[in-house]
Parts: C-alpha cells; structure tokens; sequence
C-alpha cells in the first residue's frame, strides 16, 4: 500500500537528484515480468498474505519491446499465471533477442494428460512460430512442487485431499518429453528434512510422484544429484551442519534423451511462512550469522535485478517492495538511471552491514528482527519493509558516501 506513496516519491526524487555514473545500464543476466499478481492456492509456506490488484494497464507490447533490448533471459512471475499465458506466447513470439523464457506455475492446471500436453504445446508452437534468422530460443517451465503445493489436507466435508494433486504433475513430467526440443521442465522444490539423504527421491513427494508415473507404466530414474554449495542444519534435528541436495535431473526411462530438473531452494518467513513449524523447512541462519560477523561469501549477492510490472511499476527481484518508479509515468531512461544510482539497491545487492546501523536509528526492533530471520536474504528484505526506513536508508547513505 506504501507503493510509490509520499516517501517513496521523496525518496526517487533524491535519487533522482544524485550525479549519476557515466555509461549506460549493461544487459541484465535476467529480468522479471509481472502480467498479474494471484493466486487461487493458499499454501502455507507462501510469501505473499495478499496481492496488488494490477488493474488496467497499457497493451504491453512497448515493455515488452524495453525488456527485449536489455537481456537475452526473462522469467514471468506473479503467482500462478494460468490465465495470462497469452502474454508469455506473445512474449516468445515478439521478444527477438530473448533465447530463454521462463515461467512459474503451481502445476493446478493441468487436470488432464490432454489439458497438460495442450499447454506444453502452446508454448513448443510459440517457439516454433519465430522467425527464421531470429537466435534459437527455449522454454523453461518451472512448476512448483513440494510438500506444501502438494500438501494433504481436509476439506469442508472433513475429507482428505491432495492441496494440488501429484498426478497433475505426473501429466506434465509424461507430456514434458515430447517438447523436448523447445521446453525444459524444472519441478523447483522446497528444501527439508528428506534433502540431506537420498530419501528424497524415495519418500515424501517426490516418492508420490514417482509411485503415480509406476501406476503408468513409467520408471523413474535419477541421472544426477548436486548439493548446495553450504552445508546447512537439518530441521529434523542434529547439531552438526551437513550437505544438503540441492539440484537433481532424472528421466523417464522411456524417454532416456529428455531430463526433467528438479532444483530446492530454502524457505524464507514471509507472509504465510511466518507461522512454519519449527522442523518443516532448512534454514540459512549459518550463512545469516556469517554474513552479520564477516559480509557475505563469494557470490552471494541480494538479487537487485528488476521486475517489470504491467501495471508500470519496476522493482527489484529480491524485494519487489522497492519500486524505482512506474514506467509509464516516469519512462524507462529515469528508470534505469535510478537503477544505476539508487545508493539502497546497491547496499542490498552487497549486503551492507551499515543499513543495520541505519534501521536502528529509526527504529527499536533490530535485535528481534535478527532473532526472526531465517537468513540474510529475509532479513534485509524485513529491514526494507517500510517505506519510511527505505528513505532514512537512502539518506544516510547518501550523506555518508
């Protein structure tokens, strides 16, 4: 609701009033696009308690064209996007420099293998319909699944359910290998107790997924696992820090040239996730006290990347509550301009220490913030929350560059 309100607005014109670097903005190695925000699930992990109504906006074939000219790799965003897949076809067919577009979906749409194999290619035939001389471009579809997407729980008449059902993913993963040629899929997964072992693959979801593609005839092999660059706690309980899977391909034997990824990432406690039980999802309190005590490891950054809203608004990847301006008012040279320039984009992106410093001048609940976070990333996000702080932020960091 603070969205480009009074102190955001103070807070651009500042940086607006800034000398800016020279050059111009370099190609971005992503960027976001937001058609809508929604979703009809309730998952309890979820970030987001509710969503800005987007409204009526411009025919987006100008953002579109804007995104096009500063990366080669889009991802669309904002939910479940089942009903605005017009857009990501259009995208795949205007956008000539892109080669990969990705897309999140939660995977409820699929009621059918014929619903599935319909949706899977629509997007191959977006791919197939751009011009010859254009660069090759792919797909990637990311479907969400995990013990929460597909939850168990009761209904209104007491009887048990799946939140989303594991045979809607069986469709898509059983039509995935005849798009393989355009379109990768990628279950993207919420790391827990079964990602330290090679459990796994065996219970949990996964293991439901598995057990349903046997009911069809499929056999499921694992080609290849890969851990997180950290070891992490595991929730289930221990003292010592251990690997945890982090990414994983596996095919269908049937189909041994087309893999499927599955790649987990942790949980931050945002919105819905605020109220996780204890041991229901890993957390990165190791890497949070590191980068309190030392800054953040190689490669470790707060994605500062932008998202393009259709509604104008652009904000950043990590933290789509910081808006450098809407687009259709203040146009897309200010906008990357304030990119460039924005002192708290670029203390975020280096987890600058300093903002602590800052957000206790203004306000008294640094330690219970720090107690709260599950790591770095959710922290500064919290740290960022009010409009006000972002603006004392911004000022002090300008007053002590």
């Amino acid at each position: 609701q603070e969205m480009l309100g009074e102190a955001d607005l103070q807070r651009l014109a500042l940086i607006d009033g800034m000398p800016g670097p020279a050059g111009r903005t370099e190609r971005f190695d992503k960027l976001g696009v937001i058609p809508a925000m929604g979703c009809p699930q309730t998952c309890r992990h979820c970030m987001f308690i509710w969503r800005p109504l987007m409204g009526d906006h411009p025919d987006p074939g100008k953002l579109l064209q804007l995104v096009d000219g500063l990366t080669d790799s889009v991802l669309f965003t904002g939910g479940d996007l089942t009903r605005h897949l017009e857009h990501f076809h259009r995208a795949i067919r205007e956008m000539r420099h892109v080669t990969t577009f990705a897309i999140l979906l939660n995977g409820d749409f699929a009621d059918s293998p014929a619903v599935a194999d319909q949706t899977l290619k629509a997007m191959a035939d977006a791919i197939q319909a751009r011009p010859r001389g254009w660069p090759q471009a792919r797909v990637l579809l990311q479907i969400s699944f995990d013990e929460f997407h597909q939850e168990v729980i009761v209904d209104k008449k007491g009887k048990l359910r799946e939140r989303i059902p594991v045979s809607k993913i069986a469709n898509i993963v059983e039509a995935a290998p005849r798009y393989a040629a355009q379109l990768q899929v990628c279950l993207l997964h919420k790391q827990h107790a079964l990602n330290f072992s090679m459990d796994l693959f065996h219970k949990g979801v996964f293991g439901r997924l598995a057990t349903e593609l046997g009911r069809r005839g499929h056999q499921v092999q694992v080609l290849s696992t890969a851990p997180s660059a950290r070891l992490k706690h595991n929730p289930a309980g221990g003292n010592q820090p251990a690997p945890v899977l982090k990414d994983a391909s596996f095919v269908l034997t049937g189909h041994p040239d087309a893999p499927i990824l599955l790649t987990s990432s942790t949980i931050d406690a945002y919105g819905r996730a605020t109220l996780l039980e204890e041991g229901e999802a890993v957390k990165e309190k190791d890497l949070l006290r590191q980068v309190l005590q030392h800054g953040p490891p190689p490669g470790e950054r707060f994605d500062i990347d932008l998202m393009f809203w259709f509604n104008g608004w652009v904000t950043l990847f990590n933290a789509v509550h910081i808006s450098l301006g809407n687009l259709y008012q203040d146009g897309a040279k200010r906008i990357l301009q304030r990119h460039r320039k924005d002192p708290l984009s670029r203390a975020l992106h280096q987890f600058d220490r300093r903002l602590l410093d800052f957000y206790a001048e203004v306000k008294d609940d640094l330690a219970e913030r720090i107690d709260a976070a599950t790591g770095p990333h959710h922290l500064f996000h919290t740290l960022t929350e009010d409009a006000d702080v972002r603006l004392h932020m911004t000022r002090r960091l300008i007053e002590t560059a």
